[in-house]
């Protein structure tokens, strides 16, 4: 039966008799149109942004700030009264699952203390993360280099600080600062460095406190051999996610007290920001439709009351109501066809008049501006014309079922 109804509604002169109505209205349709591809180009513009801001924040927390993957002592990741000598561990204990993981191609190891960053005239409370730029060659290209150059010694005695501290020491590449804490064993300990480079990764709470040293200059002026956390990189981002789960039980059949997370369990504004763009996207395509679903709405009800005496001539001759009501919608599939056409042809021109104009923005807790950029994705435009598809059917269907259901005879006097 459904079957008998499809190929009716789509037979060629249903839609030569569509198109007629159509262009019979042409500003109504020019308008209906219009709604459809607003509303369509829209939504893609709204997931371009948020694909584009989350896709960022994720290269920044999975390249730079965490890593794919860390693995640390159950005290580091939840600290008690304990020394710190018990929240380390040597890089050696992780040789055997390196070996069972192909997929992880680097393991190296970071090792931080908070200490006093001194330049003579002022100190100022800082963290100093020691990493290993052999381990991880992509740290360097992950932030940007605002003036210097990243060291590329793990023993050099050099440093890369954030650009907000840097401003706020009024400290230059070739300056010399100075760096005091305790060692491991509780002993206070001062080493000079030279400011290798200034950075920005872009994130206010990195930019305004963190400095980046040689892992072995760290281990050096904490006098230990052993790391915090070992920094795992892998092949592909997404084996880090599948891998977890699997390592995590490795690592406690071994008996050690090492777990892992990845990059997601870390990195905390990105999944607010995941969440809450979830929400905003949503919230935007609920208002659009609405809007949408309103406009056709009342632009298929007037069709009905125009074309009263035109559907009791119909239903005279013997059309039935499904045919009635598939006339109707076959109209609406056809401008929801080029509005969606329209919606997206138009969405990435926008994007690209965009990127041409290379319009500078900022972002709560981002340090420098940025220069925008959407996202252009075909996953959102599949998306978003189905959203629109269903909100026009529904739009149609409620006067077509209204229109179809009228008293023949009444209808019928509207031609009088």
């Amino acid at each position: 039966m459904n079957t008998i109804i499809l190929k009716k509604m789509f037979s060629r002169m249903r839609f030569k008799i569509a198109l007629r109505n159509i262009t019979r209205h042409r500003l109504r349709s020019l308008l209906s149109i219009s709604m459809i591809a607003g509303a369509v180009c829209s939504i893609i513009l709204f997931h371009g942004l948020s694909d584009f801001v989350l896709e960022s924040l994720k290269h920044i927390a999975a390249e730079n700030q965490f890593g794919n993957m860390q693995i640390a002592k159950d005290k580091y990741w939840a600290p008690g009264k304990e020394g710190r000598k018990l929240r380390m561990f040597n890089l050696d204990e992780l040789k055997q699952l390196k070996e069972l993981h192909p997929e992880v191609i680097k393991v190296s190891g970071r090792l931080s203390f908070f200490g006093l960053v001194s330049n003579g005239d002022l100190s100022i409370g800082g963290k100093v993360i020691g990493v290993d730029t052999i381990g991880e060659p992509n740290f360097t290209k992950s932030m940007r280099i605002m003036s210097g150059k990243f060291f590329n010694d793990n023993n050099a005695k050099e440093g890369m600080i954030g650009q907000l501290l840097a401003k706020q020491m009024n400290v230059k590449p070739g300056d010399n600062i100075t760096v005091l804490t305790n060692t491991v064993d509780g002993v206070m300990n001062a080493m000079d460095l030279t400011v290798s480079g200034i950075f920005s990764a872009g994130i206010d709470e990195i930019d305004s406190q963190v400095i980046y040293i040689p892992l072995g200059l760290t281990q050096t002026i904490l006098d230990t051999p052993n790391v915090d956390i070992a920094v795992l990189k892998f092949a592909k981002l997404a084996q880090s996610e599948t891998s977890a789960p699997i390592i995590n039980r490795e690592l406690k059949a071994g008996n050690t007290l090492l777990r892992a997370r990845t990059w997601q369990d870390l990195a905390v504004l990105f999944r607010q920001c995941e969440k809450f763009y979830a929400v905003q996207n949503r919230l935007i395509e609920a208002i659009l439709l609405a809007l949408m679903f309103l406009g056709i709405l009342n632009s298929v009800s007037m069709t009905v009351v125009e074309r009263t005496g035109e559907i009791g001539t119909l239903r005279s001759f013997g059309e039935s109501r499904s045919d009635i009501i598939s006339q109707f919608v076959l109209e609406s599939l056809l401008l929801t066809l080029v509005g969606t056409i329209v919606g997206s042809i138009g969405s990435w021109a926008i994007i690209q008049i965009i990127h041409i104009a290379k319009i500078a923005t900022e972002m709560p807790g981002v340090s420098v501006p940025f220069t925008l950029h959407l996202n252009f994705l075909f996953s959102s435009v599949f998306y978003a014309s189905f959203l629109a598809l269903a909100t026009s059917v529904i739009a149609t269907y409620i006067p077509a079922k209204r229109a179809a259901h009228m008293n023949i005879v009444d209808a019928l006097r509207k031609n009088i």
